[in-house]
């Protein structure tokens, strides 16, 4: 009696795991329904934009989600899609494939296909189905979701949580369908790590520089925006901007500002933001190999900055002056001063003390026939009065 009680409990136990595998498999088989992820995580932002915290935080978890059960269902589409013989005798060519899923009329995986070469395109997945497949199989993270999630614990001053999502989103930045949000992500991890930023951050910082591969966690943010800046990363172009600067020509500074542009913007706030940060770190070191060597990042961080910065009002007084120019970065500055949207940019980016950094740097290092040409300029024709009376009092202590 016992052993027929065993053998039913048995029978119905496979009964019944039989039929969760195949209810599985039929919710996998099923597309999800409902609103689409992005226009959940659409919602989420529209929460987070009215202060909606709590709301924004639930639409985005709920935007996760719905993209996580979107991508079981493409895999197990794309999977079945690959047992047809049409499909699998196209090889790895992306295109072929494609070929093969129209005459096959295999609906549904044309429909995947199409939306990532519309979002990535062919050139992502170079050309390749099974690098498209790989894509897929990672896809199911949601990058923009955790770094909305992030800055709404930020504003809440949860900073670690804030860290948490987005790390997480940085770590999926490739899935990002707008691929230049990954500078964004960086930008609001490097506002967190400054503003935790002490005495004790620079100490550390400069114990331990030298050892395996340590950056502060400010440092790492800026200098990994200022990866893909294709002068930045070029120590040619850097050691050059510098030779130019401790030059011994009494119109160093002039010449400096006529043979560089750039029209990296985005790069401008990290470039300006190490410049600082740089020059803070140069206070706590031992030596003076040291202090140069801290000064010198300084100083090529506010040089291409204020070429950046300089190429922008340039490039915005030629869009709205008629018969454009200037006569050196006097004039420049003097012209600018007509447009009270250039002054606010200027004062709300730090533009206009940008370039009392780059002269007082330049002074620090001893490049004085710089420096003193920069002041100079500084004193009568900064666009903003205080840093006019700033680059004054400059001169006057240079002169005791």
């Amino acid at each position: 009696m016992n052993v027929l009680k065993k053998s039913v409990s048995l029978v119905f136990l496979t009964l019944a795991l039989a039929g969760s595998v195949c209810a599985q498999s039929t919710l996998v088989a099923r597309k999800p329904s409902g609103d689409e992820y992005w226009y959940i995580l659409k919602q989420a932002q529209d929460a987070y934009d009215y202060s909606n915290f709590g709301q924004a935080i639930s639409l985005a978890e709920q935007a996760k989600k719905k993209r996580k059960d979107l991508i079981e269902w493409e895999r197990y589409t794309m999977d079945q899609a690959q047992r047809s013989s049409a499909v699998r005798l196209s090889g790895d060519d992306l295109g072929l494939v494609r070929d093969a899923l129209v005459k096959g009329k295999l609906k549904n995986a044309l429909e995947i296909v199409d939306s990532y070469l519309s979002i990535y395109g062919s050139k992502k997945f170079g050309g390749k189905f099974s690098s498209l497949l790989s894509f897929i199989d990672r896809n199911s993270g949601y990058p923009e979701a955790d770094y909305l999630i992030g800055k709404v614990y930020k504003v809440e001053g949860e900073i670690k949580k804030a860290e948490i999502y987005m790390k997480k989103a940085y770590e999926t930045f490739d899935l990002l369908s707008v691929p230049d949000v990954k500078y964004d992500i960086l930008y609001d991890m490097a506002d967190i790590a400054k503003s935790q930023l002490d005495s004790m951050s620079y100490t550390q910082y400069l114990s331990l520089k030298n050892s395996s591969s340590y950056y502060a966690d400010y440092e790492k943010y800026m200098t990994d925006i200022l990866a893909d800046d294709n002068i930045y990363s070029n120590p040619s172009v850097m050691n050059s901007m510098i030779k130019v600067i401790s030059s011994k020509d009494k119109k160093a500074m002039s010449r400096f500002f006529e043979l560089y542009r750039s029209g990296n913007d985005r790069s401008l706030d990290a470039l300006i933001g190490l410049a600082s940060y740089y020059r803070l770190s140069a206070a706590y070191v031992p030596s003076n190999a040291d202090v140069k060597a801290e000064l010198i990042k300084s100083l090529k961080c506010a040089a291409l900055a204020s070429v950046i910065a300089v190429t922008r009002i340039q490039d915005t007084l030629d869009d709205r002056m008629t018969d454009f120019s200037y006569n050196g970065i006097q004039d420049l500055f003097k012209k600018c001063t007509r447009y009270s949207d250039i002054l606010g940019w200027g004062n709300d980016v730090g533009v206009w003390e940008l370039f009392g950094i780059l002269a007082d740097t330049a002074s620090d290092l001893g490049y004085t026939n710089f420096s003193d040409e920069l002041f100079s300029v500084l004193s009568t024709s900064n666009p903003e009065p205080y840093w006019q009376e700033w680059a004054k009092r400059r001169i006057a202590q240079n002169k005791k």
